[in-house]
């Protein structure tokens, strides 16, 4: 006897019914729940002493607003130490550059991290990037590396010297892209056209 296929759509519950739209309401942990009520103490404690003002910003915190801004806040610190660098390449490509990374058990941001650093210390030039190619169709995508704050101000500073010294313009995503071909042996000609 062979058993049948369900009927029902993947998306439906067994009773027929929809899921409830909207997110998911996760349970507090009891460290959170703690937190949160040390929070309402202290805005209780603000009004009874004469603050409100004070005990106003304390509950704005624990708004759904108040969650998103402290969010930004976060990763605005994130993105000042580690900012992100985009670098465009087929998505081809950028899988197989992950692919290496993962066999290597390394980070992409780690190795082009290096690769910035020789730079920086004039070790290593990456070669002049190749003619871009008009009108071939390819599909480009963006390789997000997350990159050292410092690094890439340092990079700043010397992209003018370095390139009118090199004769061609040297962006950080080619130095990173240039690096990374490098580093795992592959060809520009090969990837880049």
């Amino acid at each position: 006897m062979r058993s049948t296929p369900p009927t029902r759509p993947p998306n439906r519950s067994r009773n027929g019914q929809r899921p409830p739209k909207g997110p998911r309401t996760v349970p507090v942990s009891r460290n959170d729940k703690q937190r949160i009520e040390g929070l309402q103490e202290v805005s209780a404690h603000l009004r009874d002493t004469g603050k409100p003002e004070f005990a106003e910003r304390v509950d704005f915190v624990l708004t759904e607003e108040g969650a998103k801004f402290l969010n930004r806040m976060r990763w605005g610190a994130v993105a000042d130490e580690n900012p992100n660098l985009a670098i465009s390449v087929t998505p081809t490509l950028r899988a197989r550059l992950k692919a290496l990374a993962s066999e290597n058990g390394e980070k992409l941001d780690a190795i082009v991290r290096k690769g910035f650093a020789q730079y920086i210390a004039g070790e290593w030039v990456p070669p002049q990037p190749p003619k871009p190619s008009r009108n071939l169709g390819l599909e480009k995508v963006n390789l997000n590396v997350r990159t050292d704050g410092e690094q890439r101000a340092l990079m700043r500073e010397l992209k003018a010297d370095r390139s009118q010294e090199l004769g061609y313009t040297v962006a950080d995503a080619w130095v990173a892209l240039a690096w990374l071909l490098e580093e795992f042996g592959l060809t520009v000609e090969d990837n880049l056209r």
